[in-house]
Order: structure tokens, then sequence, then C-alpha cells
């Protein structure tokens, strides 16, 4: 009996030592990891991007067009000096976009109408599902199979969504949009 005991005694000190370098470990994880976030935020201040401590590092560096490498459901749209970014959706249109975006960027002819949108000639015609929507600012619309239009305020028509604008407000969206440039690039890059 008096060897059970040992034997059981001898476990759970094993027990207990496993546990302890267990929960060291876990500490010195969560202590490497603050490290990591205040190195992210220092170089985050560098780089002039602020962010709000609920936004990843993968959005606040999506925020920086020049360094950024664009996610598969993404494009980037250029009118006059200001770049964006569209999020695609996932459907037949956007992987058709995306598709003709791959071999070359695409410069296309834009005009404003109506006081809430860009309309572009796309020169081509894209898959389309049509459907009667309520549009909202950001949103990137089909028209017609041939023309993209960006929304920089609301409208009600029957488009075939192909994605929405990330932008940091609906002012400088519609700042953006509303100009008088007579040309928008669509870009993977």
């Amino acid at each position: 009996m008096y060897r059970w005991q040992r034997l059981v005694s001898g476990g759970r000190k094993r027990i207990v030592a496993t546990l302890v370098v267990f929960f060291l470990l876990l500490t010195g994880c969560k202590a490497n990891n603050t490290g990591d976030f205040q190195e992210d935020n220092v170089g985050q201040m560098k780089s002039g991007v602020q962010t709000d401590t609920n936004e990843s590092k993968e959005q606040t560096e999506m925020k920086i067009a020049d360094e950024s490498t664009l996610a598969d459901n993404q494009i980037c749209v250029t009118v006059g000096s200001r770049s964006f970014i569209v999020n695609l959706e996932d459907n037949e249109t956007a992987k058709a976009l995306r598709e003709m975006l791959a071999d070359e960027d695409l410069t296309i002819s834009a005009s404003n109408y109506g006081g809430f949108e860009k309309v572009c000639q796309l020169g081509k015609t894209l898959p389309r599902n049509d459907n009667q929507i309520t549009t909202e600012a950001g949103d990137v619309m089909l028209y017609s199979g041939n023309q993209i239009v960006f929304f920089y305020g609301a409208n009600s028509w029957s488009y075939t969504k192909i994605g929405k604008v990330e932008a940091s407000s609906i002012e400088e969206l519609e700042s953006v949009l509303s100009g008088s440039e007579t040309e928008v690039k669509l870009s993977l890059k």
C-alpha cells in the first residue's frame, strides 16, 4: 500500500509540474502577442494610418493602396488622382469583371448622372442577373449588362450587384465620384 501512495503522490507532482509549465507557456505567449500588437501600432503610426482598436492589421494595410495587394474578391478603382477598393460580390458578374482585369488594367469613359451616380461604359457585356434594388452610396452595379455604375447616392432600379466600395465616409466617396473626371481606371493592383 505504501508503494501505491508514493506512486500516486509522484504522479500528482508530475501533473502539477506539467500544469505550471503549461500556464507559464500561455502567459509567455500572451505577453509576446501584446508586444507584437504594440510594435504593429508603432508601424501604423509611422505609416500615417491610424486605426481604432477593433480594426485588424490586415484591414489597416488595405487602406494603404500603394503598398497593398488586393484579395481575390477585390479590385482597385481610380478616379482622377484618388483610388479606392471595391469588395466584389460572389457572383458570375464580379468574377467575369475580375477575369477581364487579369490581363490588363481597364480605363473606361465615365459620366455623372442624376446627381447620385457615376456611369462607366464598359465596352463589353458581362453576365447579369438583374433585380429591383434600392442602391446606397458605395454600391457598384452593372446596368444593362455593359455599364458599371458607382453610386454616391440612392436610386431604385433593376441592376446586378458587382460589389461595394470601401470608403472612410460617404462625403469622401461623393466628392471623388461626383467630380468632373471622364475616365475611371479599374485594376487588380
